[in-house]
């Protein structure tokens, strides 16, 4: 049942971008100098327990370069990790509605892992690029993936289950660009 509401929220966030009637059928990413940005990414699974959330909020320092303060939940029934840092992004404007990015960025995580009792903070650099899609001029649909390098082991495979420093990320997120 509670998959349902997830599944009628989702639609309704997706629904209430693509309600509002465009001005024209050109649309042209707001990207400029003092635009900010409201990101929210995630995933629920409500029958394996697990639940991750990012969100950002960001201020373009320059066309098409944002800097963005950034809050992160991993959480599932062994592992729980809480992060919150800054990252960069790099956005190559090609007027057209997708968009392409590179960023950076540095987080401090907390982690608690059960099954090998880890309760441990690290510092966590990212390097990583995505496409956005503007389905308008002040909404996005974005896909990035990063390669995550943490200072200690936090990070669990999930191959075989052994703590490691590093890991590759894919999320995606829907953006909201406002003046």
């Amino acid at each position: 049942m509670s998959r349902k509401w997830v599944l009628v929220a989702v639609a309704m966030l997706a629904g209430s971008a693509f309600a509002a009637e465009k001005q024209s059928s050109a649309v042209t990413p707001n990207l400029d100098k003092g635009t900010k940005v409201l990101e929210g990414a995630g995933s629920v699974d409500v029958m394996a327990d697990k639940l991750q959330l990012q969100l950002a909020y960001g201020h373009f320092v320059a066309d098409g370069f944002e800097v963005a303060v950034t809050a992160g939940l991993q959480d599932d029934d062994r592992y729980m990790s809480t992060e919150l840092g800054v990252r960069t992004e790099y956005n190559i404007v090609l007027d057209a509605a997708l968009v392409p990015f590179v960023s950076a960025g540095a987080v401090w995580a907390d982690v608690e892992i059960d099954d090998s009792d880890l309760d441990t903070d690290a510092a966590v650099f990212s390097l990583g690029g995505g496409l956005k899609y503007f389905i308008r001029d002040d909404v996005a649909l974005a896909l990035s993936g990063n390669y995550l390098y943490a200072t200690d082991d936090i990070f669990v495979d999930s191959d075989d289950g052994e703590l490691t420093e590093d890991e590759i990320r894919f999320l995606f997120s829907v953006r909201f660009y406002f003046d």
